[in-house]
């Protein structure tokens, strides 16, 4: 393929055609021909006809692909999911996971986008050649056994290419929902779009600490959170030769049976406790001079915190005190007590009359007051036994007094005794890394409409999804390492405008980039994508 070149020796400028070839892995440069001086160009008695043949998006595309060739993932997909004739399906699977990250469509809108990329000159592959049916029955390939490999082999080239630090793995599930009824996988749940109205599916997700996804599994829409834990946490340790990580999870996943067989496979963890009587009891019981100030930092903010550690049926509790948080929770206190107070006078004015005249009728006015804004615990009540009845009320100031205590602080549990107190909090207050991976497969990704309805097609889609976070994710992380402070979403928007240009000069076929921004030829210099023009 060739290019124009550009050279300027003692003030003229001369033009130069050139073409780019390989030797092995390495890509070299020739000149083809001498084109002349811009002078002699204009000078020239017949024209040049110029006309452009085409213009296709080419810089997020190349980086995308670059990376995509970098940790072997069309290989690997050919390898682990073998299809008979046909297009070859690691290049299909590829083409789906890059649109997801740029411009995500249905299968039967992929073929417009991909000829408007220089993805089929990259790729080999004609739009021609490409229609919906084929994707979808790339997607059928994509079983339960092909997409275990493919994460298998995935994470140990990435890990040893970038790597994935798994000291720390960061396990949650999310649910996405299906519009109408035609989905027989997808059940009614506890929705995490509250959409509890549509059938959905559920996803648990294991990544690090940059996002990185190292296995995920699709389970139906009524699988509770509990229950998906040992079995993702069992094949961490099977299928991806994971020994001793601490699983960082979210209090939805705690139950003793989960603990007990997280310490049996020799995992440690860290999660928060729920707040019971015996949570309440010693955190109550701690002076605060017993608290020693620390700062985390979460990729969104600086935190101060006051931490202090107990020991409580062999395991660490750290409990946490964010005095902002603390004013938070007593001033809403605070506004739910006035609340309560204003509307259990209205009921004392009341007592006898319209719809209160009996005690019954009083009793549940005055606890549906207190249960709708959480004060039954911080009032006296006494409604009269005898005679007409009457209500009167004061607050409980010993309770009100010990949730004062509560206010502002949480319980961190965790079976690591090797970690310092702050190690611990800092690593649970990271595990918003999930959050960030579901938003990208939700929001960046587009994960729903999934377009497809049964099972198999509907988890090789949720595959193809984590590929495209996995690939945003090590871009993401090469640009960290850089000391570029952009995401991956922006750092592919600002190389948007760069086309691969086709254009036919003087009977000449020549192909070049557009030229580059300063920030444009930061970000490519720091991906180390392929040569352009190639």
């Amino acid at each position: 393929m060739t290019y124009i070149v550009k050279k300027e020796i003692k003030g003229h400028k001369y033009y130069y055609e050139y073409e780019s070839y390989r030797v092995g892995k390495e890509v070299k440069h020739r000149c083809v021909r001498y084109l002349g001086r811009s002078e002699d160009l204009g000078k020239r008695k017949t024209p040049v006809d110029i006309a452009v043949n085409s213009s296709l998006d080419y810089g997020p595309v190349i980086a995308l692909h670059t990376l995509a060739l970098r940790i072997g993932l069309p290989e690997i997909i050919r390898r682990c999911a073998p299809k008979g004739g046909g297009q070859d399906i690691g290049k299909l699977v590829e083409i789906m996971a890059i649109n997801r990250c740029l411009d995500p469509v249905s299968r039967n809108r992929l073929k417009g986008w991909y000829e408007l990329t220089a993805l089929p000159v990259l790729l080999g592959i004609p739009p021609s050649k490409l229609h919906p049916q084929i994707f979808y029955n790339a997607m059928n390939y994509l079983t339960d056994e092909a997409i275990l490999e493919i994460q298998r082999e995935i994470y140990k080239n990435v890990r040893r290419m970038y790597g994935i630090d798994t000291s720390c793995i960061f396990y949650d599930l999310t649910s996405t929902y299906f519009e109408g009824t035609k989905c027989p996988f997808a059940e009614f749940g506890h929705s995490s779009d509250k959409r509890p109205d549509k059938l959905q599916i559920n996803i648990g997700v294991a990544v690090d600490k940059d996002c990185i996804p190292i296995t995920h599994e699709v389970f139906p829409g009524s699988v509770r959170d509990v229950s998906t834990l040992m079995e993702s946490a069992q094949r961490l340790k099977s299928e991806f030769d994971i020994d001793s990580p601490i699983i960082i999870i979210d209090r939805g996943m705690i139950s003793k049976k989960n603990l007990t067989k997280l310490r049996d496979l020799q995992y440690h963890y860290i999660i928060a406790r729920k707040m019971g009587q015996l949570e309440k009891r010693v955190v109550q019981e701690i002076p605060d001079e017993n608290y020693a100030e620390a700062r985390l930092i979460n990729s969104l903010e600086e935190r101060e915190l006051f931490l202090t550690e107990r020991i409580v049926k062999d395991v660490r509790w750290i409990i946490c005190w964010n005095r902002e948080k603390a004013e938070d929770d007593r001033a809403f206190r605070d506004l739910m007590i006035s609340k309560s107070i204003k509307e259990l006078e209205h009921v004392k004015k009341g007592c006898g009359k319209r719809k209160l005249k009996s005690k019954e009728e009083i009793y549940h006015a005055v606890y549906g007051i207190l249960e709708k804004h959480g004060t039954k615990g911080f009032f006296n009540i006494k409604i009269n036994k005898r005679g007409a009845p009457r209500l009167n009320f004061d607050l409980n100031d010993s309770n009100i007094e010990k949730a004062c205590k509560l206010d502002g602080k949480y319980i961190i549990e965790t079976s690591d005794f090797s970690l310092k107190e702050i190690e611990v909090a800092q690593e649970y207050l990271d595990r918003d890394v999930v959050e960030k991976f579901f938003q990208m497969l939700k929001d960046v990704i587009g994960l729903r409409p999934t377009y497809v309805y049964t099972e198999q097609p509907i988890k090789a889609h949720v595959f193809i999804c984590t590929l495209a976070v996995l690939l945003l994710s090590i871009l993401r992380k090469v640009l960290k390492r850089a000391g570029k402070d952009m995401s991956a979403v922006r750092a592919l928007d600002v190389l948007k405008s760069i086309k691969r240009v086709e254009f036919s000069i003087g009977g000449l076929t020549l192909v070049r980039t557009t030229e580059f921004s300063d920030q444009q030829r930061e970000i490519v210099s720091i991906f180390n994508v392929a040569p352009l023009g190639l």
